[in-house]
């Protein structure tokens, strides 16, 4: 994401084949690679305020993660009757996230179902999505495919969007660019929650979700020495694709020995992009919609294009 003002957008071609790569990153395993990107959402205080005082950050920020994980897969990947239910229930469930913040946070006011927020929220998710994808694949994207990403991802997002005309997401990619440029310069702001749930990076606790009691405790020991390097391998993925600006404001310093293991690390994704089949790359409900859609076109690769009679027959003379 560039710093500098977004210069203008040139006529370019969109490649079919890399939207289709693009497509199959939404539903990545991948993504949890850079799933600490996220953390610019707490940079907005109101934000930060809020999700400190659920403190479901606190007890376990990995389920907290695969809750998230799991909605936004379903907003894209689900059909339009699931997706407009998540949407939905997001809605209904954000109503009671409002008050008044504690603690370092003592009297900030938010509230989720506040546009300023809930947009933050969202373009910070749809730019992570956008941002991890040519690290994880290798696959650049010109400035038509950018924004035809986008749109795609608009279009999956869209049963979030809260009613009325101010509450609208960015309609391009340009736009979302621009928003978030502005966001960083006048609206975000170092805080201890940012802070903290940084430096927390190298202690990832196991999930507690789909995971049976008895498999957490036997994998936990391996958990506990892996973890420094997972963290790590998580902590510098995700702030290779973070916006310097708000790097900065985590605390964490980006050295250039950074940029060396960062593109280590994405060179290894994308070796496994390009050589992996989908049932490892991709999460079931990502897999299963794409074998889905092949069988579609299965099926209607056989129909005829007319039941009209054929020309030349004689049932069809009049």
């Amino acid at each position: 994401m560039a710093v500098a003002a977004v210069p203008p957008r040139t006529h370019q071609q969109v490649r079919p084949r890399v939207l289709r790569e693009f497509r199959k990153h939404t539903g990545s395993v991948f993504g949890g690679f850079f799933g600490a990107a996220a953390f610019d959402e707490v940079a907005l205080l109101p934000v930060a305020a809020a999700v400190d005082k659920t403190g479901r950050f606190a007890a376990n920020f990995a389920d907290r993660g695969v809750r998230s994980g799991f909605s936004t897969f379903l907003a894209i990947w689900g059909d339009a009757a699931d997706r407009a239910a998540e949407g939905e229930r997001l809605k209904t469930m954000h109503r009671d996230v409002r008050g008044l913040g504690v603690g370092d946070f003592d009297g900030v006011r938010y509230s989720a179902l506040d546009p300023k927020l809930w947009n933050w929220i969202a373009v910070s998710g749809l730019f992570l999505v956008l941002n991890s994808f040519t690290p994880a694949t290798g696959i650049r994207l010109n400035d038509a495919e950018r924004e035809a990403a986008y749109a795609q991802l608009l279009e999956a997002f869209g049963a979030l969007e809260l009613p009325g005309k101010n509450a609208k997401l960015p309609a391009t990619y340009a736009e979302a660019e621009q928003y978030y440029e502005a966001m960083v310069r006048d609206e975000l702001a170092a805080n201890p929650f940012l802070r903290r749930v940084t430096a927390n990076l190298t202690k990832l606790p196991l999930p507690t979700l789909l995971l049976p009691p008895a498999l957490r405790l036997a994998l936990t020991p391996g958990w506990l020495a892996l973890r420094p390097l997972a963290g790590r391998v998580v902590t510098v993925c995700s702030f290779g694709i973070l916006h310097p600006g708000v790097r900065e404001l985590t605390g964490f310093r980006w050295q250039p020995r950074h940029d060396l293991e960062f593109a280590l690390y994405t060179r290894a994704l994308q070796v496994a992009w390009h050589t992996l089949p989908d049932r490892l790359l991709l999460i079931p409900l990502a897999r299963n919609r794409i074998e889905y859609e092949k069988l579609v076109r299965l099926h209607r690769s056989v129909g005829l294009d007319s039941f009209a009679a054929p020309a030349g027959c004689p049932a069809g003379r009049g």
